[in-house]
């Protein structure tokens, strides 16, 4: 007698019925608002060759990655972030003349995780990409293009958190630093940084820096007249105020905070970094940032800024909303084939009249 397996291997999943109707309404609403800002859609390969991203990765990540071996005896590995796979592809395919680039993307990752912590797995993103583009404009519009994706999901209890790499690259030489200050353990911050040669007056001034989150008027009180900031420091603290006064501008003051433990959770991270947050979720529905060197890993050297949404965990937020109940999908009449035929003609016809 055959054996028959219920659960997927790890690494995967599948939504049928009512959970793919709210998937597949997320993902639409989302496409929709990109080409509104005049982003066009990617799609990248399942795999690639390993080699091409071996150390871009951060340890966790790394661990969790599906390799295999093809028949020609190369190893592969099955795409698990789709910003990297999508750096090597716009690599492959962009000239100079065609920057600056807007792309979108909604695929599949494909990523071992653990079978007992099931509120981390996260196996479908989708998110958008700025390539080519620099400064401070370039950064306000792809953090307003995930507000206005989470406002058109009904997500208007998310609050960004926004950062600067930059607070750190002159004292993080080993990758030691950033996943410290990122879990906001004071202790390791400070060991690192005595080990990086710092007296101990400069790393209180950094650790009281690190810790920091709150709004641009407290981080403008918390940093005026600090010469022992340092320049690069206070560049990128104007920087992300900069941007919040933009954001402020625009009605979403109270949807952004500054918080300088956000320091990206990848190497690549270059610029401003930032994670999107709802009151009932302990991890992050979105994340992203600047990479501006990533790109030139791959060969061709562009600056790029973006992000990507964790979807199932906004999903799983929105099974309980009213937002997208599969009840709304239309209902045909049972049991006389003409009768249904003839309303898919009328609600086509209804449609051609609603369209612009």
């Amino acid at each position: 007698m055959p054996h028959h397996n219920l659960h997927l291997p790890q690494g995967t999943e599948a939504f049928f019925l009512e959970e793919a109707y709210v998937h597949r309404k997320l993902v639409r609403a989302f496409e929709d608002l990109c080409e509104l800002w005049a982003y066009l859609p990617v799609q990248t390969p399942v795999y690639d060759f390993y080699e091409l991203y071996r150390g871009l990765n951060d340890r966790r990540r790394e661990s969790s990655t599906y390799r295999l071996v093809d028949r020609a005896g190369d190893l592969l590995v099955l795409r698990s972030d789709i910003t990297l796979f999508l750096a090597r592809q716009m690599g492959l395919v962009l000239e100079p003349a065609d920057l600056p680039v807007r792309v979108y993307y909604g695929d599949t990752i494909l990523r071992h995780e653990d079978v007992h912590d099931i509120s981390r797995n996260e196996f479908f993103q989708v998110g958008a990409e700025l390539i080519g583009a620099t400064g401070p404009d370039a950064d306000a519009e792809i953090v307003m293009l995930l507000f206005d994706a989470l406002d058109q999901w009904g997500a208007t209890d998310v609050v960004v958190h926004i950062g600067h790499r930059a607070l750190l690259s002159e004292h993080d030489h080993r990758d030691r630093l950033a996943p410290a200050v990122a879990h906001r353990d004071w202790p390791t911050v400070r060991k690192v940084l005595r080990e990086e040669g710092l007296p101990e007056d400069r790393c209180d001034v950094l650790v009281e820096l690190y810790r920091f989150i709150g709004s641009p008027d407290e981080l403008t009180r918390l940093t005026s007249g600090r010469p022992d900031l340092g320049s690069g420091v206070r560049d990128a603290i104007d920087h992300l105020l900069y941007l919040t006064s933009e954001f402020a501008a625009l009605g979403y003051a109270d949807r952004v905070r500054i918080d300088l433990s956000e320091v990206g959770s990848q190497a690549y991270h270059s610029g401003i970094v930032f994670q999107a947050y709802a009151p009932d979720t302990s991890d992050a529905i979105a994340s992203g940032g600047r990479y501006d060197g990533l790109l030139g890993h791959f060969g061709f050297d562009a600056p790029s800024v973006g992000f990507s949404v964790m979807l199932r965990r906004l999903q799983s937020r929105q099974a309980q909303d009213a937002g997208y109940p599969a009840s709304s999908v239309h209902r045909l009449p049972e049991g006389d084939f003409r009768k249904r035929y003839a309303e898919t003609r009328r609600r086509r016809a209804e449609m051609k009249e609603r369209a612009p």
